[in-house]
Protein backbone atom coordinates (compact mmCIF):
# COMPACT_ATOMS: atom_id res chain seq x y z
CA UNK A 1 0.00 0.00 0.00
CA UNK A 2 1.63 3.37 -1.12
CA UNK A 3 1.32 6.06 1.48
CA UNK A 4 1.62 9.64 0.16
CA UNK A 5 2.12 12.72 2.57
CA UNK A 6 2.89 16.23 1.95
CA UNK A 7 6.33 17.29 3.07
CA UNK A 8 6.24 20.47 1.30
CA UNK A 9 5.80 22.55 4.91
CA UNK A 10 8.53 20.76 6.21
CA UNK A 11 11.39 21.44 3.09
CA UNK A 12 10.39 25.20 3.62
CA UNK A 13 11.18 25.26 6.99
CA UNK A 14 14.23 22.96 6.39
CA UNK A 15 15.19 25.77 4.06
CA UNK A 16 14.80 28.47 6.52
CA UNK A 17 17.46 26.86 8.47
CA UNK A 18 19.70 26.58 5.46
CA UNK A 19 20.11 23.32 4.78
CA UNK A 20 17.13 22.25 2.39
CA UNK A 21 19.95 21.23 -0.46
CA UNK A 22 21.11 18.68 2.25
CA UNK A 23 17.93 17.08 2.55
CA UNK A 24 16.44 17.20 -0.94
CA UNK A 25 17.51 13.93 -1.21
CA UNK A 26 15.55 12.36 1.43
CA UNK A 27 13.32 9.37 0.86
CA UNK A 28 11.25 7.08 3.12
CA UNK A 29 10.24 3.63 2.66
CA UNK A 30 7.65 2.16 4.48
CA UNK A 31 8.54 -1.00 7.16
CA UNK A 32 6.40 -3.79 5.30
CA UNK A 33 6.73 -7.27 5.81
CA UNK A 34 9.44 -9.21 4.23
CA UNK A 35 8.79 -10.99 1.28
CA UNK A 36 9.33 -14.28 0.47
CA UNK A 37 12.34 -15.80 -1.91
CA UNK A 38 10.67 -17.33 -5.06
CA UNK A 39 13.21 -19.41 -6.88
CA UNK A 40 13.88 -17.37 -9.39
CA UNK A 41 14.49 -20.28 -12.54
CA UNK A 42 12.63 -23.54 -12.76
CA UNK A 43 15.38 -26.21 -11.50
CA UNK A 44 15.91 -28.73 -13.49
CA UNK A 45 18.98 -30.86 -13.87
CA UNK A 46 20.29 -34.72 -13.56
CA UNK A 47 21.20 -36.02 -9.82
CA UNK A 48 22.37 -38.99 -8.42
CA UNK A 49 19.90 -40.44 -5.85
CA UNK A 50 22.86 -40.13 -3.33
CA UNK A 51 23.28 -36.32 -3.45
CA UNK A 52 19.19 -35.80 -2.56
CA UNK A 53 18.75 -35.05 0.69
CA UNK A 54 14.91 -34.70 2.65
CA UNK A 55 13.58 -31.86 4.89
CA UNK A 56 10.74 -33.45 7.29
CA UNK A 57 10.41 -36.07 5.12
CA UNK A 58 10.18 -33.76 1.85
CA UNK A 59 12.39 -34.14 -0.81
CA UNK A 60 15.23 -31.39 -0.79
CA UNK A 61 18.15 -30.17 -2.88
CA UNK A 62 20.42 -27.36 -2.01
CA UNK A 63 17.47 -25.89 0.49
CA UNK A 64 14.41 -26.09 -1.79
CA UNK A 65 11.91 -28.33 -2.11
CA UNK A 66 11.74 -30.50 -4.83
CA UNK A 67 11.04 -33.61 -6.87
CA UNK A 68 12.76 -36.77 -8.22
CA UNK A 69 11.60 -38.79 -11.71
CA UNK A 70 13.98 -41.00 -14.23
CA UNK A 71 13.67 -39.43 -17.64
CA UNK A 72 14.37 -42.48 -19.66
CA UNK A 73 11.49 -45.04 -20.23
CA UNK A 74 13.82 -47.12 -22.31
CA UNK A 75 11.68 -48.93 -25.30
CA UNK A 76 8.35 -47.85 -23.38
CA UNK A 77 8.54 -44.40 -24.64
CA UNK A 78 6.34 -44.02 -27.38
CA UNK A 79 3.63 -45.73 -25.68
CA UNK A 80 4.11 -43.57 -22.78
CA UNK A 81 3.94 -40.60 -24.93
CA UNK A 82 0.90 -41.73 -26.98
CA UNK A 83 -1.02 -42.57 -23.03
CA UNK A 84 -1.31 -46.22 -24.08
CA UNK A 85 0.75 -46.96 -21.17
CA UNK A 86 1.40 -45.29 -17.63
CA UNK A 87 5.23 -43.79 -17.39
CA UNK A 88 7.87 -43.78 -14.36
CA UNK A 89 6.03 -42.48 -11.27
CA UNK A 90 7.63 -39.15 -9.76
CA UNK A 91 8.78 -38.83 -5.94
CA UNK A 92 8.38 -36.36 -3.54
CA UNK A 93 9.40 -37.87 -0.57
CA UNK A 94 12.19 -39.97 1.20
CA UNK A 95 9.90 -42.85 0.77
CA UNK A 96 10.83 -46.72 0.96
CA UNK A 97 11.05 -47.17 -2.96
CA UNK A 98 13.66 -44.52 -2.91
CA UNK A 99 15.25 -46.06 0.33
CA UNK A 100 15.60 -49.56 -1.17
CA UNK A 101 17.04 -48.58 -4.28
CA UNK A 102 19.46 -46.98 -2.19
CA UNK A 103 19.47 -50.29 -0.05
CA UNK A 104 20.64 -52.24 -3.53
CA UNK A 105 23.08 -49.40 -4.71
CA UNK A 106 21.25 -48.72 -7.77
CA UNK A 107 21.79 -45.46 -8.34
CA UNK A 108 20.15 -44.23 -11.73
CA UNK A 109 19.89 -41.00 -13.49
CA UNK A 110 16.97 -38.69 -11.86
CA UNK A 111 16.32 -35.66 -13.02
CA UNK A 112 15.61 -32.93 -10.45
CA UNK A 113 13.34 -30.07 -10.65
CA UNK A 114 11.15 -27.17 -8.78
CA UNK A 115 8.86 -27.75 -11.69
CA UNK A 116 5.05 -27.61 -10.40
CA UNK A 117 3.79 -28.03 -14.35
CA UNK A 118 2.99 -31.75 -13.52
CA UNK A 119 4.47 -32.08 -17.39
CA UNK A 120 7.73 -33.90 -17.87
CA UNK A 121 10.17 -34.22 -20.49
CA UNK A 122 10.75 -38.01 -21.18
CA UNK A 123 12.98 -40.34 -23.37
CA UNK A 124 13.57 -43.47 -24.63
CA UNK A 125 14.46 -45.52 -27.56
CA UNK A 126 12.22 -46.32 -30.43
CA UNK A 127 11.52 -50.47 -30.42
CA UNK A 128 11.63 -50.35 -34.40
CA UNK A 129 15.24 -49.15 -34.98
CA UNK A 130 16.79 -47.65 -31.68
CA UNK A 131 16.35 -44.16 -32.28
CA UNK A 132 16.39 -41.31 -30.01
CA UNK A 133 12.87 -40.50 -29.10
CA UNK A 134 11.77 -37.40 -26.41
CA UNK A 135 8.87 -35.63 -25.77
CA UNK A 136 6.73 -34.23 -22.58
CA UNK A 137 4.06 -36.40 -21.12
CA UNK A 138 1.91 -36.13 -18.05
CA UNK A 139 3.40 -38.84 -14.94
CA UNK A 140 2.15 -39.39 -11.50
CA UNK A 141 2.84 -39.10 -8.13
CA UNK A 142 4.47 -42.41 -6.16
CA UNK A 143 1.75 -43.81 -3.99
CA UNK A 144 4.50 -44.75 -1.80
CA UNK A 145 5.50 -41.36 -1.34
CA UNK A 146 2.04 -40.22 -0.09
CA UNK A 147 2.03 -43.36 2.53
CA UNK A 148 5.36 -42.06 3.93
CA UNK A 149 3.92 -38.48 4.49
CA UNK A 150 0.60 -39.68 5.01
CA UNK A 151 -0.43 -36.78 2.83
CA UNK A 152 -3.75 -35.10 3.82
CA UNK A 153 -4.47 -38.27 5.43
CA UNK A 154 -3.56 -40.53 2.30
CA UNK A 155 -3.83 -43.86 4.41
CA UNK A 156 -7.34 -43.77 4.86
CA UNK A 157 -8.67 -41.74 1.79
CA UNK A 158 -6.00 -43.20 -0.74
CA UNK A 159 -8.01 -43.33 -3.92
CA UNK A 160 -9.31 -40.13 -3.60
CA UNK A 161 -6.00 -38.40 -2.36
CA UNK A 162 -4.29 -39.68 -5.32
CA UNK A 163 -6.82 -38.95 -8.08
CA UNK A 164 -7.05 -35.18 -6.57
CA UNK A 165 -3.15 -35.10 -5.94
CA UNK A 166 -2.07 -32.02 -7.36
CA UNK A 167 1.67 -30.66 -7.55
CA UNK A 168 1.28 -27.09 -6.32
CA UNK A 169 -1.09 -27.59 -3.45
CA UNK A 170 1.76 -30.43 -2.58
CA UNK A 171 4.39 -27.72 -1.98
CA UNK A 172 2.25 -25.11 -0.68
CA UNK A 173 1.41 -27.82 1.87
CA UNK A 174 5.56 -28.27 3.28
CA UNK A 175 6.06 -24.44 2.00
CA UNK A 176 7.05 -23.67 5.76
CA UNK A 177 9.93 -26.06 5.61
CA UNK A 178 11.61 -24.20 3.26
CA UNK A 179 13.00 -20.62 3.01
CA UNK A 180 12.10 -20.42 -0.95
CA UNK A 181 8.82 -20.70 -2.93
CA UNK A 182 8.24 -21.85 -6.88
CA UNK A 183 8.31 -18.81 -9.16
CA UNK A 184 4.95 -21.03 -10.83
CA UNK A 185 3.19 -20.88 -7.58
CA UNK A 186 3.99 -17.53 -6.30
CA UNK A 187 3.24 -15.76 -9.67
CA UNK A 188 -0.38 -16.90 -9.19
CA UNK A 189 -1.09 -13.98 -6.93
CA UNK A 190 -2.63 -11.12 -8.49
CA UNK A 191 -5.79 -10.35 -10.12
CA UNK A 192 -7.32 -8.13 -7.21
CA UNK A 193 -8.76 -4.66 -7.85
CA UNK A 194 -6.72 -1.31 -7.61
CA UNK A 195 -8.47 -0.06 -4.73
CA UNK A 196 -8.21 -3.65 -2.86
CA UNK A 197 -5.31 -2.62 -0.12
CA UNK A 198 -7.96 0.27 1.03
CA UNK A 199 -10.85 -2.37 1.04
CA UNK A 200 -8.87 -5.09 2.64
CA UNK A 201 -7.61 -2.18 5.41
CA UNK A 202 -10.97 -1.10 6.14
CA UNK A 203 -12.56 -4.65 6.09
CA UNK A 204 -9.81 -5.50 8.96
CA UNK A 205 -9.99 -2.27 11.13
CA UNK A 206 -14.08 -3.30 11.08
CA UNK A 207 -13.37 -6.48 12.48
CA UNK A 208 -10.85 -5.27 15.36
CA UNK A 209 -8.14 -7.53 13.69
CA UNK A 210 -9.74 -10.59 14.79
CA UNK A 211 -9.82 -13.69 13.09
CA UNK A 212 -13.27 -15.30 11.57
CA UNK A 213 -11.65 -18.52 11.54
CA UNK A 214 -9.85 -18.76 14.50
CA UNK A 215 -10.76 -15.91 16.22
CA UNK A 216 -7.03 -14.78 17.22
CA UNK A 217 -6.52 -11.04 18.11
CA UNK A 218 -3.86 -9.48 15.88
CA UNK A 219 -4.44 -5.99 16.41
CA UNK A 220 -0.54 -6.11 17.64
CA UNK A 221 0.77 -7.81 14.53
CA UNK A 222 -1.54 -6.64 12.30
CA UNK A 223 0.23 -7.96 8.79
CA UNK A 224 -1.03 -11.18 9.66
CA UNK A 225 -4.61 -10.85 9.58
CA UNK A 226 -5.21 -11.14 5.54
CA UNK A 227 -8.64 -10.66 3.94
CA UNK A 228 -9.84 -13.54 1.78
CA UNK A 229 -12.06 -13.53 -0.81
CA UNK A 230 -14.70 -16.28 -0.09
CA UNK A 231 -16.21 -17.73 -4.00
CA UNK A 232 -12.35 -17.21 -4.78
CA UNK A 233 -13.12 -14.42 -7.61
CA UNK A 234 -10.67 -11.49 -6.61
CA UNK A 235 -12.76 -8.47 -7.73
CA UNK A 236 -16.01 -9.66 -6.06
CA UNK A 237 -15.18 -7.29 -2.66
CA UNK A 238 -18.81 -6.68 -1.78
CA UNK A 239 -18.60 -7.52 2.07
CA UNK A 240 -20.47 -10.79 1.78
CA UNK A 241 -17.77 -12.23 0.16
CA UNK A 242 -14.80 -11.09 2.28
CA UNK A 243 -13.28 -12.72 5.22
CA UNK A 244 -11.10 -11.91 7.73
CA UNK A 245 -8.68 -14.51 8.09
CA UNK A 246 -4.71 -15.10 10.07
CA UNK A 247 -1.90 -15.63 7.78
CA UNK A 248 -2.68 -19.48 9.09
CA UNK A 249 -6.12 -20.34 8.33
CA UNK A 250 -6.28 -18.31 5.11
CA UNK A 251 -3.10 -20.72 3.98
CA UNK A 252 -5.70 -23.53 4.42
CA UNK A 253 -7.98 -22.47 2.44
CA UNK A 254 -9.15 -24.12 -0.69
CA UNK A 255 -7.07 -23.30 -3.76
CA UNK A 256 -4.76 -21.46 -2.00
CA UNK A 257 -1.44 -22.95 -2.84
CA UNK A 258 0.17 -19.83 -3.89
CA UNK A 259 0.04 -18.51 -0.11
CA UNK A 260 3.49 -18.94 1.78
CA UNK A 261 3.60 -18.56 5.61
CA UNK A 262 7.03 -18.66 7.43
CA UNK A 263 7.29 -21.23 10.57
CA UNK A 264 8.19 -18.04 12.71
CA UNK A 265 4.66 -16.56 11.57
CA UNK A 266 3.05 -20.09 12.45
CA UNK A 267 4.62 -19.65 15.53
CA UNK A 268 3.59 -16.34 16.40
CA UNK A 269 0.15 -17.19 15.71
CA UNK A 270 0.30 -20.13 17.84
CA UNK A 271 1.76 -18.35 20.68
CA UNK A 272 -1.34 -15.86 20.58
CA UNK A 273 -3.80 -18.58 20.35
CA UNK A 274 -2.48 -20.02 23.63
CA UNK A 275 -2.47 -16.99 25.37
CA UNK A 276 -6.13 -16.07 24.63
CA UNK A 277 -6.82 -19.29 25.68
CA UNK A 278 -7.59 -20.08 21.95
CA UNK A 279 -5.24 -23.22 21.69
CA UNK A 280 -6.65 -26.78 23.82
CA UNK A 281 -4.16 -28.90 24.65
CA UNK A 282 -6.49 -32.07 25.35
CA UNK A 283 -8.23 -31.38 21.86
CA UNK A 284 -7.13 -33.52 18.65
CA UNK A 285 -9.10 -31.86 16.07
CA UNK A 286 -7.17 -27.99 17.99
CA UNK A 287 -4.06 -29.77 17.21
CA UNK A 288 -4.96 -31.00 13.65
CA UNK A 289 -6.37 -27.37 12.93
CA UNK A 290 -3.48 -25.35 14.20
CA UNK A 291 -0.68 -27.42 13.73
CA UNK A 292 1.76 -26.50 10.47
CA UNK A 293 0.26 -28.40 7.69
CA UNK A 294 3.82 -30.17 7.55
CA UNK A 295 2.62 -32.24 10.72
CA UNK A 296 -0.82 -33.14 9.09
CA UNK A 297 -0.03 -36.87 8.27
CA UNK A 298 2.17 -37.41 11.52
CA UNK A 299 -0.88 -35.99 14.08
CA UNK A 300 -3.36 -38.14 12.29
CA UNK A 301 -1.00 -41.40 12.66
CA UNK A 302 -0.39 -40.62 16.37
CA UNK A 303 -4.39 -39.96 16.75
CA UNK A 304 -5.09 -43.12 15.19
CA UNK A 305 -2.48 -44.56 17.40
CA UNK A 306 -4.21 -43.18 20.47
CA UNK A 307 -0.78 -41.43 21.30
CA UNK A 308 -1.24 -38.49 23.74
CA UNK A 309 -2.40 -35.23 22.26
CA UNK A 310 0.85 -32.56 22.20
CA UNK A 311 0.95 -29.04 22.58
CA UNK A 312 1.06 -26.97 19.27
CA UNK A 313 3.99 -24.58 18.87
CA UNK A 314 5.17 -24.84 22.35
CA UNK A 315 7.54 -22.21 24.02
CA UNK A 316 10.61 -24.15 26.10
CA UNK A 317 12.01 -21.73 28.38
CA UNK A 318 15.05 -21.57 30.62
CA UNK A 319 14.49 -21.20 34.29
CA UNK A 320 14.65 -16.98 34.13
CA UNK A 321 12.14 -17.04 31.25
CA UNK A 322 14.05 -16.74 28.45
CA UNK A 323 13.26 -18.84 25.51
CA UNK A 324 15.08 -21.90 24.58
CA UNK A 325 13.17 -22.81 21.61
CA UNK A 326 9.89 -23.50 19.88
CA UNK A 327 8.88 -27.24 19.51
CA UNK A 328 5.98 -27.93 16.64
CA UNK A 329 5.39 -30.57 18.78
CA UNK A 330 5.74 -31.22 22.12
CA UNK A 331 5.06 -33.33 25.36
CA UNK A 332 6.14 -31.02 27.95
CA UNK A 333 5.68 -33.36 31.24
CA UNK A 334 7.85 -36.09 29.38
CA UNK A 335 9.95 -33.60 28.00
CA UNK A 336 9.49 -34.62 24.36
CA UNK A 337 9.53 -32.57 21.11
CA UNK A 338 9.12 -33.03 17.46
CA UNK A 339 10.71 -30.28 15.27
CA UNK A 340 12.06 -29.71 11.50
CA UNK A 341 14.56 -27.25 12.26
CA UNK A 342 18.02 -28.19 13.11
CA UNK A 343 18.85 -25.27 14.96
CA UNK A 344 15.40 -25.94 17.31
CA UNK A 345 16.17 -29.49 17.34
CA UNK A 346 20.09 -29.06 19.09
CA UNK A 347 18.85 -26.14 21.24
CA UNK A 348 16.23 -28.46 22.90
CA UNK A 349 18.87 -31.25 23.09
CA UNK A 350 20.68 -28.92 25.16
CA UNK A 351 18.11 -28.36 27.34
CA UNK A 352 18.06 -31.99 28.29
CA UNK A 353 14.63 -32.77 26.08
CA UNK A 354 14.49 -35.97 23.90
CA UNK A 355 13.91 -34.41 20.52
CA UNK A 356 13.02 -35.90 16.84
CA UNK A 357 13.43 -34.48 13.48
CA UNK A 358 10.08 -34.55 11.80
CA UNK A 359 11.06 -37.18 8.99
CA UNK A 360 12.63 -39.54 12.08
CA UNK A 361 9.33 -38.84 13.76
CA UNK A 362 7.54 -39.89 10.46
CA UNK A 363 9.67 -43.18 9.57
CA UNK A 364 9.25 -44.47 13.10
CA UNK A 365 5.25 -43.87 13.37
CA UNK A 366 4.73 -46.45 10.66
CA UNK A 367 6.13 -48.76 12.62
CA UNK A 368 4.34 -47.92 15.92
Amino acid sequence: MKIRINFKPLWDAVKKMGDGEAMSNFTYTANTPKQFETDKNILIRDISLEDVDSKGGVLEVDGSQVLLYIEDHSFRVQDVLSGIKSGNKYHVADCVTLNEMRRKKRFDRYVVTNDVSEIFTISGKSPENNTLIEGQASLSVCKNCLTFLNYRRYKSNRTIVFNEFKLDDFFAHYSTLFESFPKAIADKRGGYTSDWDSISLDYRQQKNYCCEACNVNLSDNRNLLHTHHINGVKRDNSSSNLQALCADCHRKQPSHEHMRVRSSEVHLINKLRRSQQILSSNNWNDAIAYVDTSYHGLLDIYRSKNKGIPEIGFEVKDYSGSLIATAELAWPQAKRAIVHQKDNYEKLVQAGWTVKMLGDALKEAHDL
